[in-house]
């Protein structure tokens, strides 16, 4: 599972760059934590999608020159709708395995 660091650097990556700067971040890596990189990844094209949908129904075709870019709440609710594809049990199997890996 990846750290706060590694979900900072996921979102970033698909968070476009006309959006990024109105975006908080670190509200986005704590509410993913436990989260796998793919999981990440859907939430943040769910968010953009859902805005084209949207933006689509009003007329307003091109999503580039909107007004009202992604923010850190269209995030959140597409993680909201997010299920994880890791759960707990194989995520904490994981961790126990790689530290007796480690130990080898």
């Amino acid at each position: 599972m990846p750290d706060a660091t590694a979900r900072e650097a996921i979102w970033s990556r698909y968070i476009p760059e006309h959006t990024i700067a109105g975006v908080d971040l670190d509200v986005l890596v704590n509410a993913s934590d436990g989260l796998t990189p793919a999981d990440i990844e859907y939430a943040a094209r769910r968010a953009s999608q859902e805005a084209l949908a949207s933006s689509l129904r009003q007329q307003h075709v091109d999503i580039a020159s909107r007004s009202g870019a992604l923010s850190t709440d269209d995030y959140l609710e597409a993680l909201r709708a997010t299920r994880t594809t890791v759960s707990e049990e194989t995520a904490r199997e994981f961790d126990e395995d790689v530290e007796m890996i480690a130990r080898l």
